[in-house]
């Protein structure tokens, strides 16, 4: 006998503080790495603008976990992407603060 398929059919998703998170964290961490590769290819000459979008950068990662931590307030099935967004952006916020302190020593 042939297993019956099961459906689902529920109105729960994904939380959006949660994604809005998730994509905040990761867009942190691009910018970071976008900037590593501006200085690496400029011989660690980067222009006046790479300031803003590293201040750009710490922002969103900031954004990122207040919504991350607004996120476990939802109702949702789901909680990935309210904990992944969560961590994602705490680890850009811990990146962030050891590129500005080696900054900062250097």
């Amino acid at each position: 006998m042939a297993k019956q398929p099961v459906y689902s059919f529920t109105e729960e998703n994904h939380s959006h503080n949660g994604i809005i998170a998730t994509l905040l964290g990761g867009g942190s961490l691009v910018t970071l790495l976008a900037l590593v590769l501006v200085s690496v290819f400029m011989k660690g000459e980067a222009p006046y603008w790479s300031g803003a979008f590293g201040f750009m950068g710490i922002a969103m990662s900031v954004c990122g976990l207040s919504y991350g931590f607004t996120s476990f307030h939802d109702d949702c099935k789901y909680g990935f992407f309210c904990k992944f967004g969560t961590l994602l952006s705490a680890a850009a916020i811990a990146v962030w603060f050891f590129v500005v302190c080696i900054g900062l020593a250097g």
